[in-house]
């Protein structure tokens, strides 16, 4: 029952978690209320783009804006301005076209394709009747390489599960005198399949590199993934070495909540915080920079 008590826990901490990672981050699309003509408009604004498969030398971007059809009418057009980021570089304007999809406005423009990593700075523009004018807020919009659907989906459910047995092992060792190991080993080996051999492949289809963290550069999803397994690695040893000592054999187990605790906090960084960044100047992919994807 403790057991079952435990999982139930752990189930909805690991999915409150999930929720967390899937709507932040500079990866998850940004949404922004603009105000114009008094009409409401409820854009969502793209902050990650696949890069075309042919060799097009622009690629669509669609900006989805929920208003309904009064407000629309209170719209007479738009612009979007867009420039690479980073560097000092000006924006370019580009008209977009509309369509519409039941509620939705879609605002459609086509932009420049940039490398794998590559990364523009855009805000759109709104004109209303009368010559009203508003600007959304600067977004920053990185480009990527596809990656392979079944990858890409080992490779988040394999993190699934690990938060997932890392938050029951946590809990599990107050259930008093039952067997944890077991379960700190899984959590062990489930994150090593999923950070360290999907995850490094994810990145080499995504972005042209294997590996993106300490100590090869700054990149805060790789490094924390490598933190989460040093921590489990460690308490699992602590655990299965020869004890002499009666108090730390009683104590040690907890541990295992230990690396629970920092693992929930070290995924508690949203993802791909100081991601992998294209570097304009050195034609080159670099990590660990201010506004990365």
């Amino acid at each position: 029952m403790r057991g079952v008590i435990s999982w139930a826990i752990a189930i909805v901490i690991t999915l409150v978690a999930v929720f967390f990672q899937r709507s932040t981050g500079p990866s998850h699309p940004s949404k922004e209320l603009m105000e114009v003509s008094e009409g409401s408009f409820k854009a969502v604004f793209p902050r990650s783009l696949v890069r075309p498969k042919n060799e097009s030398s622009t690629t669509p971007l669609t900006i989805e804006i929920r208003c309904t059809p009064e407000d629309q009418e209170k719209l007479i057009g738009a612009v979007l301005y867009y420039k690479r980021y980073p560097g000092t570089y000006d924006y370019a304007p580009v008209v977009p076209t509309f369509s519409t999809d039941d509620d939705k406005l879609l605002v459609n423009a086509e932009i420049p394709v940039q490398p794998a990593a590559g990364k523009i700075s855009y805000y759109l523009q709104l004109i209303g009747h009368q010559g009203v004018v508003v600007n959304s807020e600067h977004n920053i919009l990185r480009f990527r390489d596809h990656v392979p659907s079944v990858i890409l989906i080992l490779h988040i459910m394999l993190m699934f599960f690990t938060l997932l047995f890392s938050n029951f092992t946590g809990l599990y060792t107050f259930a008093g005198n039952v067997r944890i190991n077991p379960y700190a080993l899984a959590t062990i080996f489930i994150l090593f399949a999923g950070g360290f051999i999907l995850g490094p492949l994810v990145q080499k289809y995504a972005f042209g590199v294997w590996w993106s963290g300490w100590p090869l550069g700054g990149d805060m999803t790789d490094t924390k993934t490598l933190v989460a397994f040093i921590t489990w690695v460690v308490a699992y040893v602590m655990n299965r070495i020869p004890c002499s000592a009666a108090g730390f054999c009683r104590w040690r187990r907890y541990l295992y909540l230990a690396a629970a605790l920092i693992t929930m906090a070290v995924y508690s960084i949203p993802h791909s915080t100081a991601g992998s960044e294209y570097d304009y100047q050195s034609s080159t992919v670099v990590t660990g920079n201010r506004e990365a994807l």
